[in-house]
C-alpha cells in the first residue's frame, strides 16, 4: 500500500516541496503508526527548508512539526488498545504526510470534543506559547508581557493563555489587525506607527517582566531594553536571518543569537535571556511534553482558547499553503488535510 508525502528536495523556499509516494511504514517495537488526517503549517517550516535554523536537516526530507490523527496499528510491545484512538503529537520532522510511525509514548490523546483540524491548529503554536509562559518565562498574575508579533499564529496563543493567567499582554501588530488582538485579551499597538521601545516606556510601569520574540537579529537587543530589573527576554525565532529575497542572513543569524542571547548573559543587570527550543526544554524536563500538550488540548476541548483557522489546504497543495504564509497572506493558522 502506497502513502503519499511532501518532501523538501533541496533548501530553499515553498518552490522546493515535491508531492512523492512512498510504502506505508510499519511500527517497530514500542512504535504506532498514526493515519495523519490534519497537520500545521508553521513560518518555522519555511525557516527549517531554508536551512536558517541551526541543526536543520538535510534535503530531502518531510517537513511538518505537528499532527493529528488516528493511530492505524502498533508495533510489538505497544499497547494494542491505542489502536482507533485519536491523537495528536508534536514532530521534529514527518508532518506533511498521510502517515507516520512515532513511539507510542509521543502520541497525546485527544479529547472527544476536539477534532484533528483543531487540534493541528493549537498543537504547535499554544503549545510552545504555554511553555514560554510558564516554563520559561514562569509568568504570575498581574505581571506585564510584551509579545511582538501579537496578531500571528503564536502571537494570538500567547495573549489567550496570558488572558488565562491574569496577565497584561501588551502586542505588536499592523493596524488591521488590532482589534484582533483586543478581541482577545490584549493590549495592542500599531508597531509601524510605535516605536515599543517608546511605547512600553510610556505605560504605567515603563517596562515588562518579559519578552517574547521571534524577528530577532539586532531586534532581540530592543526587546532586551524594556525588562524590568528580574525580566526575560525569550527568543524564539529569528525572522530576521531572512533576506527580502528569501535567502539567509547569515550576519542578522549570527548577531541576533551572539549579540542578542549570548553576550547580554554576561551583563549583572537582574535581567536574563533565553532562546527557546521544545527539544532541549524536553530533555530536561521529560514529562513536560506530555503534560503541556494535554493542557492545551483541554484548554481547548473546554472553550477557553480559540486558535483562528485561516483555512484548510489538501495535502498535495502544501508548496501554495507555505507560500501564502511566506508572503503574509494568511491571519490565523494554516492547516494541512489528508482527506
Amino acid at each position: 500500500m502506497q502513502s503519499r508525502q511532501v518532501n523538501v528536495t533541496r533548501h530553499g523556499g515553498p518552490e522546493t516541496l515535491r508531492l512523492t509516494q512512498v510504502d506505508v511504514p510499519t511500527p517497530g517495537p514500542g512504535q504506532a503508526r498514526v493515519r495523519i488526517e490534519a497537520a500545521g503549517v508553521s513560518y518555522g517550516d519555511i525557516l527549517l527548508s531554508r536551512g536558517v535554523i541551526p541543526g536543520s536537516p538535510k534535503p530531502p526530507y518531510t517537513p511538518g512539526f505537528n499532527i493529528a490523527g488516528v493511530v492505524e496499528e502498533v508495533g510489538p510491545t505497544t499497547d494494542p488498545r491505542l489502536v482507533g484512538e485519536s491523537v495528536a503529537a508534536l514532530v521534529r520532522t514527518g508532518g506533511y504526510a498521510e502517515h507516520i510511525v512515532l513511539p507510542a509514548e509521543r502520541l497525546v490523546p485527544r479529547p472527544a470534543a476536539v477534532d484533528a483540524v483543531q487540534a493541528a491548529a493549537v498543537a504547535l503554536n499554544y503549545f510552545i506559547a504555554y511553555q514560554m509562559l510558564h516554563r520559561v518565562a514562569d509568568v504570575r498574575p498581574d505581571q506585564q508581557i510584551l509579545v511582538h508579533g501579537a496578531s500571528g499564529g503564536v502571537g494570538l496563543a500567547f495573549v489567550q493563555l496570558a488572558a488565562i493567567a491574569g496577565v497584561r499582554c501588551y502586542g505588536s501588530a499592523s493596524a488591521a489587525k488590532l482589534d484582533l488582538v483586543a478581541r482577545n485579551g490584549g493590549q495592542p499597538f500599531d508597531y509601524r506607527s510605535h516605536d515599543f521601545v517608546e511605547f512600553i516606556r510610556a505605560t504605567p510601569t515603563g517596562a515588562v517582566d518579559a519578552v517574547f520574540d521571534a524577528i530577532g537579529g539586532r531586534h532581540f537587543n530592543r526587546s532586551y531594553a524594556v525588562l524590568r530589573r528580574g525580566g526575560v527576554l525569550v527568543g524564539y525565532g529569528q525572522s530576521a536571518a531572512v533576506t527580502a529575497d528569501g535567502k539567509p542572513d547569515r550576519v542578522a543569524g549570527a548577531w541576533g543569537f551572539l549579540g542578542g542571547i549570548v553576550l547580554p548573559k554576561l551583563r549583572a543587570d537582574g535581567r536574563r535571556t533565553v532562546f527557546y527550543n521544545a527539544w532541549s526544554l524536553e530533555k530536561k524536563h521529560p514529562s513536560a511534553y506530555r503534560e503541556d500538550l494535554a493542557t492545551v488540548l483541554e484548554l481547548l476541548a473546554g472553550g477557553r482558547i480559540e486558535p483562528l483557522l485561516a483555512t484548510t489546504v489538501p495535502l498535495a497543495e502544501a508548496a501554495r499553503a507555505q507560500q501564502r504564509l511566506q508572503d503574509s497572506q494568511v491571519t490565523g493558522t494554516l492547516v494541512l488535510t489528508t482527506a
